[in-house]
């Protein structure tokens, strides 16, 4: 049996209904205060052991934020829960049939089970609650809905372990290992001499003890002082004893110890500090798992238990941010272990987090999304909406892992999404210096190929955070140029991002206009600036590419001075004269920049740097001075390590030099510029529409 879905209507702050669907494991991730414990609470208000936990409060129904002006008279709260029984599931079909309802044609056994509560203002200060569980028998006639109360002893069937995420681990998590663990000791099938034997010693002990003269003084005290305030004869006489007399009192004093390998000392779970307390009631909870899987098996093959034991038939392990109190280095060894326990058939577990080191040992098809409106005071939460694995598994496989490297994208208020390597570096350099700190502002940079962006921008407008995109316009290379504006129409045509401007010559987007938007070719200067003009349409959708080649060129465009002051002896490009000799490029510049030898050089560079490939033009469209710093770019870019080489102009070589804050604002790149005016905005004022 398996929790397969949840849905939540009027509870906290689920005021609408939101529907979560469950698997083995299932981590709930999202900012503070959207709802994550709402999810697992509700949940234990219905299966909790402990009676405290069931009980349904004033403050547990939801109440809009307009609800101090207009007073409620009446509330009402739903959860329905629904658990899957598998076919082979004996144990689970026996104790639950005739409760459970068919799905579907294929004839799918399911739980229903309901909470319902509601909230009258009767006039008293917390006004008047009822609250019923209820298994729904049949719901296919949401008119005529035919339901029966649930008694709690079927409900403990279901057993919820709930662990906060601000916690005593002595206290909080301790008293709930410690009860799993009680209860299977005192289940124990002892042998009938060995139970006599330990009972006999008991007492034996028990009167040894209090023999002794001086218990026997402090005994005749207690009991001469309390007779004179208390004269009833069932409570006259007063005296210490030993509480554990027999091995059902002794099994309740059992409890785990630690002993020194180093000194043979013994030390207690209270002795430890508070992680590794966590760790080891949660490695407690997977013990009893484990035993009670056993357990299991041994009914199965009809071998009398060592322990006599009824497991419930599902366990629900639900932990608050497992990362509280744990160093990092243990976090893979904790989800690890939580995976282990999600695997077994009796268990399932709900995880909450705000830790990327969590989420990224996370697969992000358990991974669920909680957003709260800040307008109505809603949660909801959503499934991530990844591409298909089957149809397109080289863009599934890569986005998969792109959003496990970078879980900071599910926390930020936004996200800047670059080609690779050397917008990860740049980019934030820019930003720190026009004041907005990733850190401190709730920047993720996520670097990914272009050719995915759409799942990038598909899965982030569906968690609602907002994105700006920097992509390498590669003005003349192959798919550059036009090609990539086609690129990007497309894809922001499949978000339903509407462009209002379409390229010229073209009157609507679709892929016969698109293929031939590909094949324009940019052949001078001209075509050039009719295709700078239309990108600033894109820039209006928070698209931007660096112009006009990739960001490398750009940045060796705006602050040549720095990244050539990094050539050293003998290093740099070289310029072969028709003598043979070999010149270093440097000894033209900037005077000799039009000798023939210098320009050839150039022109040599430009075809180098463009690639070659199909509908790839002569590089006419490039000013002589870009031509000329193709012979650095080929130089820095495509003959050494392009992150390496933008380290060390944005954060000094080894003789102290580094382009400063001032040095990077004063040269900034147009394009950059607008880029960081937009991250500025969309975080003073919120996300702007993709749409």
């Amino acid at each position: 049996m398996k929790l397969v879905k949840m849905m939540i209507e009027g509870f906290r702050s689920y005021g609408e209904k939101t529907t979560v669907r469950f698997g083995e494991l299932t981590t709930l991730i999202g900012d503070n205060g959207v709802g994550k414990t709402t999810a697992l609470i509700v949940l234990n208000k219905m299966f909790s052991a402990h009676a405290s936990d069931r009980i349904i409060k004033t403050s547990d129904f939801y109440s809009p934020i307009e609800e101090n002006l207009v007073t409620a008279d009446q509330k009402q709260m739903l959860c329905d829960v629904y658990f899957q029984l598998d076919s082979g599931d004996d144990r689970a079909q026996a104790e639950l049939l005739s409760h459970v309802c068919v799905a579907n044609p294929q004839g799918e056994l399911i739980l229903h089970v309901q909470l319902s509560a509601n909230w009258v203002n009767d006039g008293s200060a917390e006004g008047a609650i009822e609250s019923k569980i209820y298994f729904v028998i049949d719901d296919s006639n949401p008119d005529d809905i035919k339901e029966r109360e649930a008694p709690r002893r079927e409900l403990n069937l279901i057993r919820m372990i709930y662990v906060p995420a601000v916690r005593n681990p002595e206290k909080q998590l301790g008293a709930t290992s410690n009860s799993l663990l009680a209860r299977l000791v005192h289940s124990v099938n002892w042998n009938p001499e060995t139970k006599k034997n330990i009972e006999d010693q008991l007492s034996e002990l028990n009167q040894s003890v209090l023999g002794e003269n001086g218990l026997k003084r402090i005994n005749k005290t207690l009991s001469t002082d309390w007779q004179k305030y208390y004269q009833d004869k069932r409570f006259a006489n007063v005296a210490l004893t030993i509480d554990s007399t027999n091995l059902s009192s002794l099994a309740n004093r059992i409890q785990s110890t630690f002993t020194s390998q180093a000194t043979g000392r013994n030390f207690r779970p209270e002795e430890m500090g508070d992680g590794t307390r966590s760790l080891f009631y949660i490695s407690n909870v997977a013990s009893v798992l484990d035993i009670e899987q056993s357990i299991l098996e041994d009914e199965n093959n009809q071998k009398e238990p060592l322990i006599d034991h009824h497991p419930p038939l599902l366990t629900l392990v639900a932990i608050e941010e497992p990362e509280n109190h744990i160093s990092p280095h243990l976090l893979g060894k904790l989800v690890g272990r939580l995976k282990n326990m999600a695997e077994l058939a009796n268990c399932q577990v709900l995880l909450t987090s705000h830790s990327p080191a969590i989420i990224s040992r996370i697969s992000p098809e358990s991974i669920r999304y909680v957003r709260l409106d800040p307008h109505e005071g809603t949660s909801t939460i959503q499934s991530l909406n990844l591409p298909n694995k089957e149809n397109t598994v080289e863009a599934y496989r890569y986005v998969k892992l792109a959003v496990q490297v970078y879980p900071e994208l599910y926390f930020a208020q936004l996200v800047v999404l670059g080609e690779g390597a050397s917008e990860e570096i740049i980019v934030p350099h820019f930003l720190e210096a026009s004041g907005d700190h990733l850190d401190e502002n709730g920047i993720a940079f996520v670097p990914l190929a272009g050719r995915f962006v759409h799942y990038l921008w598909n899965l982030l407008n569906q968690l609602g955070i907002p994105f700006i995109t920097l992509l390498d316009l590669d003005r003349e290379r192959t798919g550059g140029g036009w090609g990539r504006v086609s690129y990007i129409l497309g894809e922001l045509k499949m978000i339903d991002c509407k462009v209002e401007k379409l390229p010229s010559g073209i009157e609507e987007i679709n892929d016969d206009a698109l293929k031939d938007l590909s094949k324009k070719l940019i052949e001078n200067k001209d075509d050039a600036n009719e295709l700078d003009n239309y990108l600033k349409n894109l820039e209006r959708k928070h698209v931007y590419f660096s112009n006009p080649l990739d960001i490398d060129f750009l940045m060796l465009t705006h602050y040549s001075d720095e990244y050539k002051h990094l050539i050293k002896g003998n290093e740099g490009p070289i310029i072969k004269k028709p003598d043979g000799q070999q010149t270093k490029a440097q000894e033209y510049e900037p005077d000799n920049v039009s000798d023939e030898i210098y320009v050839e050089r150039a022109e040599e560079a430009t075809k180098s740097a463009l690639k070659g490939g199909v509908h790839v033009t002569a590089g006419d469209s490039y000013s002589s001075s870009e031509k000329a710093l193709m012979i650095w770019y080929v130089y820095f870019f495509l003959g050494r390590g392009k992150p390496t080489t933008h380290i060390q102009v944005l954060d000094g070589d080894e003789d102290g030099s580094k382009l400063t804050k001032e040095k990077l604002l004063k040269n900034i790149p147009p394009v950059i510029k607008r880029l960081c005016t937009d991250v500025s905005t969309q975080l003073n004022i919120g996300a702007e529409s993709h749409d």
